[in-house]
């Protein structure tokens, strides 16, 4: 602010356009774009700011520069210019966050948390692989092994004129073997020379598990399957709720068992150590996925 002066008298002339600037007692300030002269005044002092700086864009360092003029009585003018910096600092970089895939079936299996994934390769060759959902995020627990299925493959068309797997996705309804239970997460059956898989179409026992003695069975047996006779492929198996309504001829006997190399009649087969695997780690509510 400058400071109020005795009225003396003035001469003033005016200059070409400068930056804004007042003229008192000898002094050029800066107004309105013009400059005028003042004829000097006997013993004032005055002091004139100028406060420039640059344009601001974006994130720039601003800084600005104070210019002070002092003339003392009868001396000559004396400038100070004083430069203060602030630097702005840079934007934070925007958060990312990490993008997990979800896995192919994960609109397809409902409200399931534990999923076993078959997906074909080609003829009889699959791929198996275990998943664990939660908080909406899906983790591979076992990683792919080589399973096998049936020679045509994963198929929307099965049943007991064909040795096509099933695509689409089953419950697991539950567990047995010709070993004792290994730890499994569902009921576990152990079974003998007395446990069957009813394949007969025309039996209402169709596509259940029953107990007979061999020649004594109220279904076919030439059809159906004694579980013990089967050998080491059922050391060890998961049951997959395939054909659940048991409509006659639309399917029976599918299950994940151990594998003896070969293509399976309709079931899905892999090591018998990623069998025990998934018996321990299998819970009610899995299912199982394919396709």
């Amino acid at each position: 602010m400058l400071r109020r002066l005795a009225k003396v008298p003035i001469a003033v002339r005016v200059l070409c356009p400068v930056a804004a600037a007042v003229v008192v007692a000898g002094l050029v300030v800066v107004v309105a774009g013009r400059a005028a002269e003042v004829a000097p005044a006997s013993a004032a002092v005055v002091e004139q700011t100028a406060v420039t700086g640059p344009k601001v864009s974006g994130d720039e360092p601003t800084s600005s520069a104070a210019t002070t003029t002092t003339t003392p009585p009868g001396g000559s003018s004396v400038s100070k210019t004083s430069v203060a910096s602030t630097s702005v600092p840079p934007p934070k970089a925007p958060e990312t966050t990490k993008r997990v895939e979800a896995p192919w079936f994960a609109d397809r299996v409902g409200a399931a948390t534990q999923v076993i994934s078959v997906v074909g390769a080609g003829g009889s060759n699959a791929t198996l692989s275990t998943w664990h959902q939660s908080g909406g995020e899906w983790t591979s627990v076992l990683g792919a092994v080589a399973a096998k299925v049936g020679a045509p493959g994963i198929s929307g068309n099965y049943g007991e004129s064909s040795s096509a797997t099933p695509a689409g996705v089953f419950a697991i309804t539950g567990a047995f073997g010709r070993q004792a239970d290994p730890g499994a997460g569902v009921s576990y059956l152990r079974v003998d020379n007395e446990d069957w898989w009813v394949s007969d179409v025309g039996s209402p026992d169709y596509n259940t598990h029953q107990r007979c003695a061999r020649g004594t069975c109220k279904f076919n047996e030439r059809v159906s399957e004694n579980l013990w006779e089967q050998g080491a492929v059922y050391d060890y198996a998961l049951v997959m709720g395939v054909n659940a309504q048991r409509v006659p001829g639309a399917g029976s006997a599918f299950f994940v068992h151990v594998t003896n190399g070969a293509a399976t009649a309709g079931c899905v087969a892999v090591p018998a150590d990623t069998v025990v695997s998934i018996l321990r780690w299998v819970r009610p509510g899995t299912v199982i996925a394919l396709r």
